[in-house]
C-alpha cells in the first residue's frame, strides 16, 4: 500500500524538479527553448496535433480527452487498510453547428468515459467517497446535448442526454479537492436521483444571462434509476412514464469574476429540487411516498487578492467566458487546466437540506473551506487547499450520527496541461457509525489533458 501512494508521489517529484516554474513567468518558450520545455508549456500534452487540431476548431469540430487518477491508501482506520487505484478517462467531442452547416446558435456535444480501479470507501467503510475518480463499472456514454444559443447570447437551451451535476450545486473552487466535496453537495445523490459524473439522463434545461452578474439555470430530468446500471453503460436511452422527474432551479450571483474588475471575487448560489418518484420509508421498508424536496446554498469570497497570472488556456474556460460559450465546448467532467482567477485566499462554506424525515438518508450538510492561490513564492498557479464536510444523517437510522471529513492538500501545476496533487484526508465516524475507527487517507491525484 505504501509502496503505491509513494509510487505517484515520487513521480510527481520528478516532474516538478524536471520543469520550469510555471506560472512564476507567463513568457512563451521561445525557439531556443528545449523541446521538454516547450512540450510541457503547451496547452495540452499532445499539442496541436500539426496544426490538425486548431484547423478542426476553426472549422467547429473542438476535440478533448483528460485522465485523473487517485491513489490513496488508509494506513490507519476504517474496515481494514489498504489501497486502492481509480482513474477516469474521459473524450469528447463538440460540433459548433453554427459553423459546419450554418445552422445559427445550435450545438452538439458529446462525451464517453472508461472508469477504471477500485473503490476505497469500500475498504473505509464512509460515505463520503475519498476519491474522486471512483466510478463503478468501465465505459459509459456521458452527454448526448443539443444547444441552442439564442440571439444576444443570453439565453441557452439545451435537451438530450443532461448531467444535472454540471451547473446545480457545485462551486468552482471544489475541483481542487480530491475527496468529499470534490463536484457537487454529496449528499444529495444520496437521496434522490442526480445524474452527475458519468450518469447522464434524459433533460432539457434553460440557463438565462442577462449579464456576467446574474444567471438562472432551470432543468428537468427523467429520474430512471435504470441509467446507472453498470451493464447499460450509459446507453439505455428508453423513456417510459413509469418513472418520476427531477426538477431543478439555482439563482446565482457573482462579483468581481473577470480580469477587468480589480474588486475581490465572490458568488452566492440558492437552489432547490423536487423529485416526482415513489420513495421507500427509512422507518418503514414497506411505506412509500410520492415526491421529495431539497433546498442548498453555496457561496464563496476572496478575502485577500494578489496578481491576476495571464490566462492561457481553452477560451471557453476563460472567467469572461459566459454559458453561451462554454455550451458550445465539450463539458469537462476533470480538467488540468488552472481555473483563470487571481492569486489570492478565497473562503466558501455549502449547505444542504432535506427536510422529509421519513425518506433521506441525510438530513443535512455543512461544508466549509479555504482555498490559496499562489501561496508558494514564484509558484503563482499552485492551489492550497482545505476543508470540513459534516454530513447528519436521518434520527431514524439507529447506530448513525454524522459523519465529517477534513481534507488538506497542494496542488501542483505542474504544465498548462498536468498537475499533481498530495492529499490528506482525516474521517471521523465513517458512515456516521461508532464501531468503525477514525481513518487516515494519505495519497496523491494526478491528471492530463490530451
Amino acid at each position: 500500500m505504501i509502496r503505491n501512494i509513494l509510487g505517484i508521489l515520487l513521480i510527481g517529484l520528478c516532474l516538478l524538479t524536471a520543469v520550469p516554474v510555471y506560472g512564476a513567468t507567463e513568457n512563451i518558450p521561445s525557439v531556443e527553448t528545449s523541446w521538454f520545455r516547450q512540450w510541457m508549456g503547451q496547452e495540452t500534452a499532445t499539442g496541436s496535433w500539426g496544426g490538425l487540431r486548431t484547423n478542426l476548431a476553426d472549422k467547429g469540430v473542438t476535440l478533448s480527452a483528460n485522465f485523473t487518477t487517485d491513489i490513496l491508501g488508509n494506513p490507519v482506520g476504517g474496515l481494514e487498510q489498504s489501497a486502492r487505484y481509480a482513474g477516469f478517462l474521459q473524450v469528447a467531442a463538440a460540433l459548433d453547428l453554427e459553423k459546419i452547416a450554418s445552422f445559427k446558435g445550435w450545438a452538439l456535444t458529446m462525451s464517453n468515459y472508461v472508469a477504471s480501479g477500485r473503490n476505497l470507501s469500500n475498504t473505509i467503510g464512509n460515505f463520503y467517497g475519498v476519491q474522486e475518480t471512483y466510478a463503478p463499472g468501465d465505459y459509459y456514454f456521458g452527454e448526448l446535448d443539443f444547444s441552442l444559443t439564442l440571439p444576444g447570447d443570453k439565453l441557452v437551451l439545451e435537451a438530450g442526454r443532461l448531467f444535472a451535476g454540471d451547473v446545480f450545486a457545485k462551486s468552482k473552487l471544489w475541483q481542487y479537492y480530491v475527496g468529499a466535496i470534490n463536484s457537487n453537495l454529496v449528499s444529495m445523490s444520496g437521496n434522490v436521483f442526480f445524474p452527475n459524473f458519468q450518469v447522464a439522463s434524459w433533460g432539457a434545461r434553460a440557463t438565462y444571462e442577462p449579464n456576467n452578474q446574474w444567471q438562472f439555470v432551470t432543468g428537468i430530468y427523467d429520474a430512471n434509476p435504470k441509467v446507472k446500471d453498470t451493464d447499460r453503460h450509459g446507453l439505455d436511452f428508453s423513456l417510459s412514464n413509469n418513472h418520476g422527474c427531477l426538477v431543478v432551479s439555482q439563482l446565482t450571483y457573482s462579483h468581481n469574476q473577470v480580469r477587468q474588475e480589480t474588486g475581490l471575487p465572490g458568488s452566492v448560489s440558492f437552489g432547490g429540487y423536487y423529485e416526482s418518484s415513489k420513495f421507500t420509508g427509512i422507518e418503514n421498508p414497506s411505506r412509500t411516498w410520492r415526491g421529495n424536496y431539497g433546498f442548498y446554498l453555496v457561496a464563496d469570497q476572496m478575502i485577500y487578492r494578489g496578481d491576476w497570472p495571464e490566462f492561457t488556456g481553452p477560451s471557453q474556460l476563460r472567467s469572461e467566458a459566459g454559458y453561451s460559450e462554454r455550451v458550445k465546448h465539450p463539458y469537462y467532467a476533470r480538467t488540468a487546466t488552472a481555473a483563470d482567477r487571481p492569486k489570492g485566499l478565497s473562503v466558501w462554506g455549502g449547505a444542504y437540506a432535506a427536510p422529509q424525515e421519513d425518506i433521506n438518508t441525510q438530513t443535512y450538510q455543512l461544508a466549509a473551506g479555504l482555498i490559496y492561490q499562489g501561496l508558494s513564492p514564484n509558484r503563482n498557479r499552485d492551489v492550497t487547499a482545505f476543508c470540513v464536510i459534516y454530513g447528519h444523517f436521518n434520527d431514524k437510522l439507529i447506530g448513525q450520527d454524522a459523519e465529517t471529513v477534513l481534507e488538506l492538500n497542494h496542488r501542483f501545476q505542474v504544465s498548462p496541461w498536468c498537475y499533481i496533487t498530495p492529499d490528506i484526508q482525516y474521517i471521523i465516524k465513517p458512515n456516521g457509525q461508532d464501531n468503525i475507527d477514525n481513518a487516515l487517507v494519505l495519497g496523491a491525484e494526478a491528471s492530463v489533458n490530451f
